[in-house]
């Protein structure tokens, strides 16, 4: 193991001491650079999202205004607007999919990104893909920052109409207006105390803002719809508008996939950390439903809608060009309406902040503290991660990003070529290799004891095979970046990206481990030592299994055969009981866990 360094200056000591997150005594685990509260598995009591939960997430986070012009986008690759949307619908299904298996250790073993990644990658292994996933998660912050700016823009314009023709005081090098910046500091302010609230306590606000922005969508889909009497100009003849060929036969075959792999692309960071969300579910597959329905149908139905909208707002207003952006579009019906409706985009501009919230929040504030945290546990817990992810966001000038680095931007768009191989070593070693079985207690102890500690912290199955995955797809990856050309089989290979890292990555995997085994497969802890299961598992591996209503049998620990046991116990709302069966084998390591849900 590596030497560790060791501090011995007392004021620093004393320093470092005070910067430690809070950690109470009572507490089933010990404060280490390896754990804190917020990524060891949660307790029962923190785990309070139900399946209505998840569909109140997946509504707020999927109606948003990335999801909103990711459509019209694939309509510069020559496609029409039907298909478009195949390649949508295509590419939110296998999201949908996607993101339900790499929900499932979340959901069963309430663990986040960060310490799944550990059994994967190694202990030390796993800051790898930790680092990115931080990395977009302080991009990605910033950018939605910028819509969420230009939403905040809206609402203000709509109070004060002289708000949009304001006089800018900005040098041109700012690439934005003074009112831009404005909107994007108020939004960004407004942001900070939502970044207070556990993640537990998001089911009102996911039912709200959920609730607010369904109905503007819907509404405003209407209203256009009515204003237009049809589906507008684009809807019917797309290459009126955009100056791209046509493609034909196998060409336009690719052309869609690479709309496919753009739709998963542009979701694929939250599909590789699902389990930052799953954890906090109160059974396990109470996510399920709203992961493989909830997410194909609403993401899709976002998608159609920003089509349909733009369509209908180039026939009625011609001279504004493509309003893509749903902010332009209203800020399109302020220039050319009155008082009612401006008050009703004020209303409208209100819900798309607050979608904003939902999906920066959620998707980028939480998600970058808990990678913090599980990169530093002894001093950065979720709380402080988030402020730390809005931060350096805003401090990454993000309208610089939007409005000039093209270069940048693309490179965050291809990222899909390097999260697709991470997210399929994930699928592959958590389903196929080890079973969906996982030792808890050796996920936070950095030594040769710990079954995860593999060649010196890093599995170097998981290395190659990522590499194996990603290789192949950096010439395509490299010509898009440059706006150049390369072989017809690289760039094909690119425009498979996500879905070709997923399953060459996962393949080699499984191929690897099989030639080099992994040992200690199937384990799991013989006791619950964080507490994670409740009273149905711990009373079970510590009572002698004669008991009722939440104790179930102890395996046996003297090595004389195999034990198995089962119990139950009542869930948070009282109304289902969980039971959980446990079986050991002759040695008393523990070889299954199953839960089973009684009505």
């Amino acid at each position: 193991m590596a030497r560790k360094l060791r501090i011995t200056n007392p004021r620093v000591l004393a320093i470092l001491k005070k910067l430690e997150v809070p950690h109470k005594e009572e507490a089933v685990f010990e404060l280490t650079p390896w754990i804190n509260r917020d990524i060891v598995p949660l307790p029962p009591s923190r785990r309070t999202w139900g399946p209505w939960s998840f569909v109140g997430f997946w509504m707020v986070t999927g109606i948003n205004i990335s999801g909103w012009v990711s459509a019209s986008s694939l309509l510069a690759l020559g496609l029409n607007v039907w298909q478009s949307m195949l390649s949508v619908v295509i590419g939110n299904l296998i999201v949908g999919c996607a993101v339900a298996l790499n929900g499932l250790p979340g959901g069963k073993w309430h663990i986040g990104f960060p310490v799944i990644n550990r059994y994967v990658w190694g202990l030390y292994g796993s800051f790898f893909p930790l680092l990115m996933r931080i990395m977009l998660s302080f991009v990605w912050y910033g950018t939605q920052t910028w819509f969420g700016g230009q939403s905040t823009k809206v609402v203000i314009a709509a109070i004060w109409p002289s708000f949009l023709t304001m006089k800018n005081t900005l040098p041109e090098s700012a690439h934005m207006e003074t009112n831009d910046c404005i909107a994007v500091i108020v939004f960004w302010v407004a942001s900070l105390p939502w970044l207070i609230i556990p993640p537990e306590y998001y089911r009102v606000p996911f039912r709200f803002g959920s609730f607010s922005i369904t109905v503007t969508a819907f509404t405003l889909l209407a209203w256009c719809l009515a204003k237009e009497g049809g589906a507008g100009p684009l809807i019917s003849n797309s290459s009126r508008f955009i100056n791209v060929p046509e493609p034909k036969g196998s060409e336009l075959g690719w052309k869609m996939m690479l709309g496919v792999t753009t739709q998963i692309g542009g979701i694929c960071a939250g599909i590789m950390n699902q389990s930052d969300y799953t954890r906090f579910a109160r059974k396990p597959g109470d996510q399920l439903v709203s992961q493989l329905i909830c997410v194909p149908i609403v993401s899709s139905l976002t998608n159609f809608i920003g089509l349909l909208c733009t369509s209908c707002a180039a026939g009625f207003y011609p001279d504004e060009g493509l309003l893509w952006q749903p902010y332009n579009l209203l800020i399109a019906i302020q220039t050319h309406s009155g008082n009612g409706a401006r008050a009703a985009t004020f209303f409208a501009g209100c819900a798309f902040v607050v979608s904003q919230w939902g999906i920066n929040i959620s998707g980028n504030a939480v998600s970058g503290g808990i990678d913090l945290s599980g990169l530093f546990p002894k001093y950065i817990n979720i709380r402080r991660g988030a402020f730390i992810t809005a931060c350096v966001g805003l401090a990454i000038n993000p309208w610089q990003l939007v409005n000039t680095a093209n270069t940048f931007i693309t490179v965050l768009s291809s990222f899909s070529v390097f999260l697709g191989p991470a997210t399929g070593l994930m699928c592959t070693d958590y389903v196929v290799i080890k079973r969906t079985k996982v030792r808890l207690s050796h996920l936070y102890h950095p030594s040769k004891d710990s079954i995860y500690w593999y060649t010196y912290g890093i599995n170097f199955r998981a290395a190659i095979a990522w590499i194996n995955g990603v290789w192949p797809l950096m010439p395509g990856f490299i010509a898009r970046v440059n706006e150049t050309t390369t072989g017809k089989g690289w760039t094909h290979a690119f425009d498979l990206s996500w879905l070709f890292g997923f399953f060459v990555s996962g393949t080699t995997y499984v191929i690897l481990c099989r030639i080099w085994p992994v040992k200690h497969l199937g384990e799991v802890d013989e006791e619950d030592v964080y507490g994670t299961f409740g009273e149905v598992y711990s009373s079970g591996f510590m009572g002698d299994g004669g008991g009722e209503g939440g104790v179930c049998a102890a395996p046996p620990k003297d090595g004389s055969g195999s034990g198995s046991g089962s119990g139950g116990g009542q869930s948070d709302d009282g109304s289902k009981k969980v039971e959980v069966e446990v079986a050991s084998d002759a040695n008393g390591a523990v070889r299954d866990l199953d839960y089973k849900e009684k009505v």
